[in-house]
């Protein structure tokens, strides 16, 4: 997320972010979260992945690799790899030597199918196929998947499946590309604190409740699906491109649709990203153009239909 890795994950509101990070280590025996005390070699697995990994809030273990292959137009706008065009994986330990992955890949239609295969192959399991923008030249896909079990096995799956692709797999740290917006506004209104990935304004905000993983039996960290992800990019002059995807119970997503519509924003997607989480969670995807603080406002009263602190 040998990359163009930022550190936008780690932005998150503080009390949220602290009830999760303890009912994560509550599925742990008292001692144990700390990821290496219990015996993973986190530095063995990102050489498996290909990469080295970035630990980051909660004891998740991140790769990511932007697209940059990629030269995507959608809607008359030419996408930021920023925009989640990427390939990504996140670790978490789950007990002595196990971890689960949870992770999704930007594919080319061409790609789609040989990447599956390898998927499945090295026994990650695909959790959902789908279109996170409605218009875009050429047509691209996401594909999500999910493991359990040994983060060395997984980790070589997952590169074998990646090396089918056009990804480009070696790329380096760069300096990061300037945010032609007034961040600091957009922090304001939407109520936590962005981070810049390759120019790309972006936030995730937790879920308001623990999500469980019913198969890893453990409360899934904050970054493992289980925040809406917002993402604004400059288009010049203040204006912005807004997508990404709000994170909502079922009870919610009427609400959240009604908010969103409500400001002119299309609505692209809704579905699941994974299959084994309680309560059930769906993700809707969205599309906007314009000034980028009146983007902020729209967005922030849909954030109030699933209860997102303002600050």
């Amino acid at each position: 997320m040998p990359r163009l890795r930022q550190s936008w994950r780690r932005a998150v509101i503080a009390t949220v972010a602290g009830t999760a990070a303890l009912a994560t280590a509550l599925t742990f025996p008292l001692g144990s979260a700390s990821g290496q005390a219990r015996g993973i070699d986190w530095t063995a697995v990102g050489q498996a992945i290909g990469q080295p990994l970035t630990t980051e809030a909660q004891n998740v273990h991140t790769a990511e690799w932007l697209r940059t292959d990629l030269h995507e137009v959608n809607a008359g706008v030419s996408e930021n790899p920023g925009m989640e065009l990427n390939a990504e994986a996140s670790f978490h330990q789950t007990g002595p030597g196990q971890a689960v992955m949870i992770g999704e890949t930007t594919l080319r239609a061409s790609e789609v199918n040989t990447f599956a295969d390898r998927l499945q192959q090295g026994g990650v399991t695909i959790t959902a196929l789908h279109k996170h923008i409605q218009d875009e030249t050429p047509r691209i896909w996401w594909m999500h998947y999910w493991a359990f079990g040994d983060p060395l096995k997984i980790a070589r799956a997952l590169h074998g499946a990646l090396a089918t692709t056009s990804i480009p797999l070696h790329q380096k740290p760069g300096t990061e590309r300037p945010i032609a917006l007034n961040t600091g506004s957009l922090d304001r209104v939407i109520g936590s604190h962005g981070e810049n990935v390759n120019g790309v304004w972006q936030y995730h905000i937790p879920v308001s409740q623990p999500v469980t993983d019913t198969r890893a039996h453990i409360t899934l960290p904050y970054l493992m699906e289980a925040s809406t992800l917002l993402m604004f990019q400059p288009l010049g002059g203040q204006h912005a491109a807004v997508n990404g995807d709000f994170t909502m119970t079922a009870d919610q997503v009427n609400p959240v649709i009604k908010a969103l519509r409500s400001h002119g924003l299309s609505i692209v997607e809704l579905h699941n990203h994974m299959l084994y989480e309680q309560p059930r969670l769906f993700y809707l995807h969205f599309w906007k153009t314009g000034d980028a603080t009146t983007l902020a406002h729209d967005l922030r009263a849909a954030l109030d239909q699933v209860h997102a602190p303002r600050g």
